[in-house]
């Protein structure tokens, strides 16, 4: 199941197989998620994945084992890992989790130091202005990640913060989906712009509405792509 239309994922550079270790493997996984390398549905491949890292099969397997405790990647007998296919379902349970928490975020960030915050936010800003223009959708959603992991660490909650690391591989999943649709990576750059003015006019309530209506717009954004998805499906 892949969702991806238009831009097109970087590929992964060719790592140096000396300085992966067995432990690392689960990390870099979860960051290929994260990063949009890898989309929902996909199937993983034991072999590749260790022949890409240079390492063997087990820490390969034991990679799989905590992302399927994590619930980004599932296990069916005849058919191998794949990563989790999104729903609508899946996509409303993370909204409302999501929004949320990075919701609350803003407001703390407004009430710390939301001027440190936003110039930070305003360079993953243009990360992703030249990830668009260059066509790199993992690129992108690196720097949107980006955007938004530096408004929760604004809040110096790190309650919160632990909370958004284990949300972090679904969210992944669900930009990978949004952004790849043609306008949605203009129309995020606009409401990360919108975002950032927000903090700087010390304005919280502001700053909690403009987060919460990105993450609105983005999850509009996965269902219009899960339902086409869907549909093409039920005709077949």
């Amino acid at each position: 199941m892949v969702y991806h239309s238009g831009m097109e994922s970087k590929p992964e550079a060719k790592r140096d197989r000396k300085k992966i270790k067995g432990p690392d493997v689960y990390a870099l996984i979860r960051q290929a998620i994260i990063s949009g390398r890898f989309v929902p549905g996909q199937r993983l491949s034991e072999r590749e994945l260790a022949e890409q890292y240079g390492v063997s099969r087990t820490p390969i397997r034991e990679g799989f084992r905590r992302l399927i405790q994590e619930g980004l990647v599932v296990y069916k007998p005849n058919s191998g890992y794949r990563i989790i296919p999104l729903s609508e379902e899946l996509a409303r349970h993370i909204l409302i989790v999501r929004e949320t928490l990075e919701g609350i975020a803003a407001r703390l960030a407004v009430q710390r130091n939301p001027r440190k915050a936003a110039e930070t936010m305003v360079k993953t800003i243009a990360r992703a202005r030249r990830a668009h223009r260059d066509g790199q959708l993992s690129e992108l959603i690196t720097a949107n990640q980006a955007f938004h992991q530096a408004l929760v660490q604004s809040s110096g909650n790190s309650v919160l913060s632990g909370m958004y690391h284990t949300l972090q591989g679904y969210i992944g999943l669900m930009m990978s989906v949004s952004l790849s649709w043609p306008r949605r990576p203009v129309e995020t750059i606009a409401e990360h712009g919108e975002i950032v003015k927000a903090l700087k006019s010390r304005d919280g309530e502001s700053a909690q509405k403009a987060i919460q209506k990105h993450i609105r717009n983005a999850y509009e954004g996965v269902l219009r792509n899960v339902r086409q998805y869907l549909s093409r499906r039920a005709g077949e």
